[in-house]
C-alpha cells in the first residue's frame, strides 16, 4: 500500500474513534469523508458528508467535497447541484472560484461544453493564474472544435507552467486536429524530453506517431509506436495501434504481417475479443499475410460489434477487399499533408 492510501486509512481509524464518543463532530466527518473520496470510496464519503452537512448545513467545504463524491461517481447533475449551492450561499467565499472549476468540470463530464466554458471563465476571472481552468477550458474549447482557442488555452497554461508535459501534449493534439502536423511533432517532442521514460509518455509517442504516420514519416511513426509499447508494455491499445500500423502501412518495408498477428492477438485476448476496431486490425493482419478467409471472418465479428455508422460503412468496405483478395492499406498522405 502506498504512503498516501496508508495517511487516508490512518485518518479513517482516527475519525471513526472520534465519531464513537461524539457522533455530532462534524470536521471529524468531514475529514473522514475527504479521506473515503481519496480512496474512491464514493459511497462512504457521501454518506459521511450527508451527516456533517445534517449537523452544519452552512458547511461550503463540505457541499464542495460532497459535489466531487458524486462527480467520481458519475453522478453528475448531483455534483452540479451540490457546487450551484456552494456558489449561490457565499458569492465572496475564498474558495468560489474552486466552486466555478469543481461544477465546471462536472459540467464538461456531462458533455454540456458551453456551460461549463461559462464556469471556467469565471473561475479564471476570480483567479486569472488558475492552471487546472485554462486547461479543462482548453480541452472543452477541443470538445467543440474550436482547436484555435484550446491552443491559446494551453499556451496560457504553458506560460503559467513551462515544464508541463499535459499541456504540450494537449497543445499538440489540437495542432494536429488543426492539420498543423510540424507544429503538433515540434509539442509531443517538448513533451517527451520533459518526461521521457514513464508510463504517461507513451500516449505522447503514440501522439506524435500518428502524427508521423499522417505526415508520411514512417520510421518515425514505428519508432514511436515501439517506444509507447516499451514504456506500457501491458497495454492492449498499444499493441493494437503497432499491430494496425505494421498491417496496413501504405509502405512495403515497414509491413510485418506475421508480428502484426501476434500483437493483436495479445490485444485481443487482453480485451476478450471484445473490441471492434481490434478485431478489424486482425483482420487486417491475417489479411495482409494472404489469409483472406480469415481476414473475412474477423471483419464480420468487428462489423457485428461496431455501433458507429461510419465505422460499419468502413469495415463492409474492407470485407469486400477481402473478398477480393486484396489487403487494406492505410491511405498514403497526400503532397500538401507531407509539406503543410
Amino acid at each position: 500500500m502506498i504512503e498516501s492510501e496508508q495517511e487516508h486509512d490512518r485518518i479513517i481509524a482516527e475519525c471513526t474513534e472520534e465519531l464513537e464518543a461524539r457522533p455530532d463532530d462534524v470536521y471529524a466527518l468531514s475529514l473522514r469523508g475527504w479521506a473515503w473520496n481519496e480512496k474512491k470510496q464514493y459511497d462512504n464519503a457521501i454518506a459521511d458528508f450527508d451527516k456533517a452537512l445534517c449537523w452544519d448545513p452552512d458547511r461550503l467545504d463540505v457541499l464542495n467535497n460532497r459535489g466531487l463524491a458524486f462527480s467520481g461517481k458519475g453522478e453528475h447533475d448531483l455534483a452540479i447541484a451540490d457546487f450551484t449551492a456552494a456558489i449561490n450561499r457565499n458569492p465572496t467565499h475564498a474558495s468560489l472560484h474552486d466552486f466555478y472549476f469543481n461544477r465546471g468540470r462536472s459540467r464538461r463530464l456531462k458533455g454540456t461544453h458551453e456551460d461549463a466554458i461559462e464556469d471556467f471563465n469565471e473561475a479564471i476571472r476570480l483567479d486569472p493564474q488558475y492552471l487546472k481552468a485554462y486547461r479543462l477550458r482548453g480541452h472543452s474549447w477541443a470538445d467543440l472544435g474550436d482547436y484555435r482557442r484550446a491552443i491559446a488555452d494551453f499556451d496560457f497554461a504553458i506560460r503559467i507552467n513551462p515544464n508541463s508535459v499535459d499541456d504540450y501534449h494537449n497543445r499538440g493534439n489540437a495542432w494536429v486536429s488543426l492539420g498543423k502536423l510540424r507544429r503538433g511533432i515540434t509539442d509531443f517532442t517538448r513533451a517527451i524530453h520533459l518526461d521521457p521514460n514513464t508510463s504517461d509518455t507513451a500516449k505522447t509517442h503514440h501522439s506524435r506517431g500518428v502524427a508521423s504516420s499522417r505526415k508520411g514519416k514512417y520510421a518515425e511513426a514505428l519508432a514511436d509506436y515501439q517506444r509507447a509499447l516499451e514504456l506500457d508494455p501491458h497495454s492492449a491499445r498499444r499493441r493494437a495501434v503497432l499491430a494496425d500500423f505494421l498491417a496496413t502501412c501504405p509502405k512495403s518495408r515497414f509491413r510485418d504481417g506475421a508480428r502484426a498477428l501476434e500483437l493483436i492477438t495479445e490485444a485481443c485476448e487482453l480485451t476478450d475479443y471484445s473490441n471492434a476496431d481490434y478485431l478489424s486490425s486482425i483482420a487486417a493482419a491475417y489479411a495482409e499475410q494472404g489469409d483472406f478467409p480469415s481476414a473475412i471472418s474477423f471483419q464480420k465479428k468487428a462489423l457485428n460489434l461496431a455501433t458507429e455508422d461510419a465505422d460499419k460503412e468502413d469495415m463492409r468496405r474492407y470485407i469486400e477487399f477481402y473478398e477480393a483478395g486484396e489487403p487494406c492499406w492505410a491511405r498514403p498522405p497526400t503532397w500538401r499533408e507531407r509539406w503543410d
